[in-house]
């Protein structure tokens, strides 16, 4: 009964993630690393857990394991970040302010101890 029913629940969340891409558009990239991220941790946690509190720990981390990569991986991709939806904003070709750093600020000059320092031109 356990394959027959995991197998329908593949089945179903293979048919609803492109309902994800739909309400919630993601960066493929993003969600395939968060989905492998996800998966591994969540072997690392459920293989853990699984093998604490099981009453055979061998079975236990077994089952753990693959309950863990499902679960992981269902949470990495549901967590991927969202594709910008705002409209990039054109950088100006010319100076905002012309002139603003022609000069030095009111109040500073050159340091008397270094030579090098050249005075900004006059304008």
């Amino acid at each position: 009964m356990r394959l027959p029913a995991k197998g329908i629940m593949a089945v179903v969340l293979t048919a609803m993630l492109p309902a994800c891409g739909i309400f919630h558009p993601v960066d493929p990239e993003d969600a395939a690393e968060r989905a492998v991220a996800g998966a591994a941790l969540g072997t690392a946690l459920g293989t853990g857990l699984g093998a604490t509190f099981a009453i055979n720990p061998g079975v236990g981390a077994i089952i753990g394991a693959e309950t863990g990569a499902t679960l992981g991986m269902a949470t990495g991709i549901i967590t991927a970040a969202p594709v910008p939806a705002y409209k990039p904003i054109p950088v100006p070709t010319a100076a905002v302010i012309p002139g603003f750093y022609d000069g030095w600020p009111p109040g500073y000059h050159k340091a008397p101890s270094n030579s090098e320092t050249q005075e900004p031109p006059a304008g």
